[in-house]
């Protein structure tokens, strides 16, 4: 069966019309972005340019034995490149327990990070979380105390910009301060 050729333009009319609207929209938006592309270039080339972080670093103490995590512990940190160290900052953003834990008995009691040391291009801080094995939902009394800790590092490269590592983690005999979830 043969096709005049009359409908065969007619049918692939809609198609073309959709496809040079198309290009008109890539053509603007690639006008418009080349546009902006050097104003911002030249903005964050600048002498002054800063250079910021702010990471969050979770660690999950749990079992280990069992593998299984009893909660979540999240280090955030804040660093720019036109701060000294002293400056830079670190908190402590969430603490919980989730339902295993919850169920077996264990309280996170708190947390806390603290700087080690401080020079002219590092801060060294211990993140410290303490917790507890109690009667579950009741919490008390209990039968047993933890401590854990992880070591975090705030440097600046080469180039100055400030970077944050996880270093060593400790935790009681039975028990394990994992990295992911």
């Amino acid at each position: 069966m043969r096709f005049p050729l009359s409908a065969l333009r007619i049918a692939h009319a809609r198609p073309a019309r959709r496809v040079a609207r198309f290009s008109t929209a890539v053509a603007a938006f690639s006008l418009l972005a080349s546009a902006l592309a050097p104003a911002t270039a030249s903005a964050a080339s600048g002498a002054g340019a800063m250079a910021c972080t702010s990471p969050t670093f979770s660690v999950y103490p749990g079992s280990g034995s069992s593998k299984l995590r009893y909660g979540q512990v999240d280090f955030h940190f804040y660093a720019c490149s036109d701060q000294s160290p002293s400056s830079w900052s670190a908190t402590v953003s969430k603490a919980t327990v989730n339902s295993t834990g919850k169920n077996l008995g264990f309280f996170l009691d708190s947390t806390s990070i603290t700087t080690d040391s401080t020079g002219s291009y590092y801060r060294y801080y211990t993140g410290h979380i303490y917790a507890s094995t109690c009667t579950p939902r009741v919490g008390w009394p209990c039968s047993r105390s933890y401590s854990f800790s992880v070591q975090f590092q705030v440097t600046t490269d080469r180039s100055g910009n400030p970077q944050v590592y996880m270093g060593s983690r400790s935790a009681p005999v039975g028990m394990s301060l994992f990295t992911t979830p």
